[in-house]
């Protein structure tokens, strides 16, 4: 059986890799006795399959994994099982059995919560149109020790600017992730002040969920 799980990445492991992340959930798994499969051949593998990796620094409660186990455990059992076994700053939301139908391989677009200090929101407001409104928007990334221009324009979906708390505007973003090319909040940001007086200082940067966009349908992973 295959269970699909939401879980959490919070403040105290923010900072880990995706690589160590997985490291910690399979130790979980053993601690928590839970009948995990494996791969075959020499080097056999915790068969764990991962949504698209979460950028170090960023906190999220709407990241997704599916396990394989090989034989039948109640998803509740699971879920209860490994939180007591996780570190502090992971935690199982939500689980489920997956039906197969939309591999994780397919998600494709993320929403974040973004919090920044020292401007307007009308300012910030501006600005994000002014970054929407341009055909292009050209960044550098380095790829195998090349750099690469890529144009990131079609992979940021909507930026909606609102007043926070304290002074602070609280951007809700919607950007394009997976295979098909990707763009990250701090990408956006930068590309924010090329239309603000100053740089920005960023508070918290928060992802909210994972989705599949498809055929102008949202579908959750669970």
């Amino acid at each position: 059986m295959k269970l699909r799980m939401r879980y959490e990445k919070a403040d105290p492991v923010k900072y880990i890799s995706h690589l160590d992340m997985v490291k910690a959930f399979e130790r979980a798994f053993r601690r928590a006795k839970l009948p995990l499969a494996f791969s075959e051949g020499f080097t056999p593998h915790p068969r764990l399959t991962f949504a698209p990796a979460l950028s170090v620094g960023i906190t999220s409660s709407g990241e997704y994994m599916d396990a394989d186990f090989y034989e039948n455990v109640p998803a509740s059992e699971a879920m209860c099982r490994l939180n007591s076994s996780l570190p502090e700053g992971l935690r199982i939301l939500k689980i489920g059995i997956f039906d197969g139908k939309y591999p994780l391989s397919k998600i494709n677009a993320a929403s974040y919560s973004v919090t920044i200090a020292g401007f307007l929101q009308e300012d910030v407001a501006r600005a994000a149109k002014e970054l929407l409104n341009q055909k292009q928007v050209i960044i550098e990334k380095v790829l195998k020790d090349k750099v690469k221009r890529v144009d990131v324009a079609p992979f940021i979906h909507c930026i909606d600017v609102k007043s926070g708390e304290g002074g602070n505007v609280f951007l809700g973003m919607e950007l394009a992730v997976g295979q098909g090319g990707s763009v990250s909040p701090d990408m956006v940001l930068k590309q924010l002040e090329r239309y603000l007086p100053k740089e920005i200082t960023v508070k918290y940067i928060h992802r909210e969920d994972l989705y599949l966009k498809q055929d102008g349908l949202i579908i959750p992973p669970l």
